[in-house]
């Protein structure tokens, strides 16, 4: 019987590749990084590739998406009043391309390696918001793991590693944990992130075998 197939989100640290390799036991898996480059340094992306190439062997993907984020979180963080809400925009932001990755593939949910209140977006009013309006279920293996705990699975899995590539530079200072739904639909709305995100999927990356020029695909996201 053929698996359902889920877009699954991926970072360069611990949780989402955990969740990836966990739903892959049930589900075809599609992996989508986000790209932050030139809002983090070139290493953390390198550092993502290996992550997924490590994790492929327990996941049985066949290819990774890479969207080009830097453009969206320029838009994003222009907003110095707002700054506070840049991470929920940053993560409903993220749904959205989640979500037009899915329709493209044909996959039936999305997949996120959030773990209840880890990070500011995972409080649940800001997962709630975050989530408000996205087409696609959104399957959270994780959430209701500690650090530790997904730290055993990630060993048990094989999947372990000491170094993580953190978030990146446009994370403020205080953000906000408490969004409220309507005031992040007229942030988005505002910004008018849809229309940026349909522009910028022309400039996905796919990734199949970890030979690609990824040194010449990070020069071409400093220019865009």
């Amino acid at each position: 019987m053929e698996k359902e197939k889920v877009v699954c989100l991926i970072s360069g640290g611990i949780d989402s590749p955990v969740a990836c390799a966990l739903v892959a036991k049930k589900f075809e898996v599609i992996p989508l990084h986000f790209c932050l480059y030139p809002f983090a340094r070139e290493d953390s992306f390198f550092l993502a590739m290996k992550i997924l190439k490590d994790i492929r062997g327990t996941s049985g993907f066949e290819k990774v998406i890479v969207y080009p984020w830097g453009p969206i979180l320029n838009s994003i963080t222009k907003n110095d009043a707002r700054r506070n809400y840049t991470c929920v925009l940053c993560k409903r932001s993220m749904f959205k391309v989640a979500e037009k990755i899915c329709e493209k593939e044909g996959a039936s949910a999305m997949v996120t390696g959030e773990s209840l209140g880890q990070k500011a977006t995972q409080t649940l009013q800001n997962l709630r918001a975050t989530s408000a309006g996205i087409k696609f279920p959104i399957l959270r293996p994780l959430l209701g793991l500690d650090k530790n705990e997904i730290e055993t699975i990630s060993k048990k899995l094989g999947i372990w590693q000491a170094h993580h590539a953190g978030c990146c530079y446009a994370t403020p200072r205080y953000p906000t944990t408490g969004t409220k739904q309507e005031v992040l639909d007229d942030l988005f709305g505002e910004l008018e992130l849809d229309t940026l995100i349909e522009k910028n999927l022309g400039k996905i990356l796919e990734v199949k075998t970890f030979e690609e020029d990824f040194e010449g695909y990070l020069k071409s996201m400093a220019h865009s």
